[in-house]
């Protein structure tokens, strides 16, 4: 066997298996067989052996430090933005050209050109053959510090008589801390309807359906992050991303996800992001934006209607019957269980001096309980002793009577609103009011013996 042929085998082998121990063994012996070629074709005396050993030891260290890096080094998201994971074997070198050309580029194109903040993190054909499973991907994200993996193969295959086909598969697994177990088997159910695991296709077809794939997972990328995001409280996150897909399919582009589920989803999102600046005075006024970009995407959606009777009652000098007429909207669009607007209306007809309306409503609540109510009891205290600080509005001090006793369980708080509340007014309006305050401190006063 002459020279020649043991290099182009050796060096096949070292390129085509770099990834294996014979790979790297390869790739060292083809690095003797040149040197020693080399190093005989220099007259004699321009390199002495012992110069030639070191160089061709630095030149191995060199490989083998590459190799290292080649075999288990993964690549890895920046800090400041999310990172997708692309794990997919393929098998031909030929089919890898394709792969790379009809479906990474067109892939990477989509997530520049819908501004998405994604580090595409493309495995090596080696390291995406070992991922076969969910836990192996969750393997991957933690490895290159991604929050979203797709895996897959693209085989090809003879189908006599009609030709060669291609099979196609992807799946997808997303992670954004918390989430709850039910909430991850949730997520892989619509990323399995958003991104059908395996296709197959005839050869002929390749460029339609790899450009077609990438579709389907710049789609599935954007939209499950998105939720995922949601879930786990990044909202800013979540409006980005959605935002973005949202826009995409108003302009033409075909998305497996209808404008109406981006645009639930979004106004979901600002709600969330509503909630967090109205109680961050930093903030300022940015709520009101959020409020009303909310019920943009979705005009029904109860907690932001909730939300908008507070920027009603805000509004300038305060509307007070404006903000209750969309309490009561907000009542037509609560689901069964959802009591939070009692305390709105409760509240709005203590400021307008509709007392009997107003009481009548703390009688239902006193029926009423619903999960995370304790949540609402603590805004309810907050936003009167706010209230309470700019204006002189003696009956709400009997409104944070009421919710302290009755609904915190807090009688030495409600105690010191009730004494409040009786010596601050004298207003016949509000007789009624007195005569029950004094029933509740006196059941106080037996409570806490004092």
């Amino acid at each position: 066997m002459s020279v020649e042929i043991i290099i182009e085998k050796t060096f096949n082998l070292a390129t085509a298996s770099f990834h294996k121990w014979y790979g790297l063994a390869s790739a060292l012996l083809l690095l003797i067989v040149i040197s020693l070629i080399i190093y005989g074709l220099i007259p004699g005396g321009g390199v002495s052996f012992e110069k030639y050993i070191i160089g061709v030891a630095v030149l191995g260290l060199f490989i083998f430090v590459r190799w290292s890096f080649y075999v288990w080094r993964y690549p890895k998201r920046s800090k400041k933005r999310l990172g997708v994971a692309i794990a997919v074997q393929v098998e031909d070198i030929e089919v890898y050209k394709f792969f790379q050309k009809d479906f990474m580029v067109p892939f990477k194109s989509k997530i520049r050109d819908l501004n998405l903040p994604f580090d595409d993190l493309v495995l090596k054909n080696h390291q995406a053959e070992k991922v076969e499973t969910a836990d192996d991907a969750r393997r991957v994200l933690r490895k290159t510090k991604a929050q979203f993996c797709i895996w897959g193969s693209v085989k090809k295959r003879k189908n006599a008589p009609t030709g060669e086909k291609y099979l196609f598969s992807l799946r997808g697994i997303v992670v954004h801390r918390p989430i709850q177990e039910v909430q991850k088997v949730l997520l892989r159910k619509e990323f399995d309807q958003l991104l059908p695991s395996t296709l197959v296709f005839e050869e002929h077809l390749q460029f339609e359906v790899f450009e077609f794939r990438a579709n389907q997972a710049v789609a599935a990328l954007n939209y499950i992050t998105g939720r995922a995001a949601l879930l786990s409280g990044d909202f800013n996150t979540a409006i980005q991303l959605h935002e973005a897909l949202l826009s995409a399919i108003q302009s033409g582009h075909q998305y497996p996800i209808s404008q109406e589920v981006l645009k639930k989803l979004l106004s979901l999102e600002y709600e969330q992001k509503a909630s967090f600046e109205f109680f961050n005075p930093s903030t300022g006024d940015a709520y009101v934006e959020s409020v009303n970009k909310s019920l943009q995407y979705n005009q029904n959606n109860y907690g932001s209607l909730l939300k908008k009777a507070i920027v009603d009652f805000n509004n300038g000098d305060g509307d007070a019957q404006t903000a209750l007429d969309t309490i009561k909207e907000a009542k037509r669009r609560a689901l069964d269980g959802a009591y939070h607007w009692m305390y709105s209306k409760a509240f709005l007809h203590f400021w307008l001096e509709q007392y009997n309306d107003a009481l009548q409503t703390c009688e239902k609540l006193k029926e009423k309980s619903y999960p995370g109510e304790n949540v609402t009891v603590q805004e309810v205290i907050k936003f009167n002793e706010d209230l309470l600080k700019k204006h002189e509005k003696p009956q709400l001090y009997y409104w944070l009577g009421f919710v302290s006793f009755v609904k915190m369980g807090n009688p030495s708080l409600a105690d010191k609103y009730f004494q409040q509340f009786i010596n601050k007014t004298d207003d016949e309006m509000t007789a009624d009011l007195k005569t029950r305050a004094t029933t509740y401190l006196a059941s106080i006063k037996s409570e806490i013996g004092y």
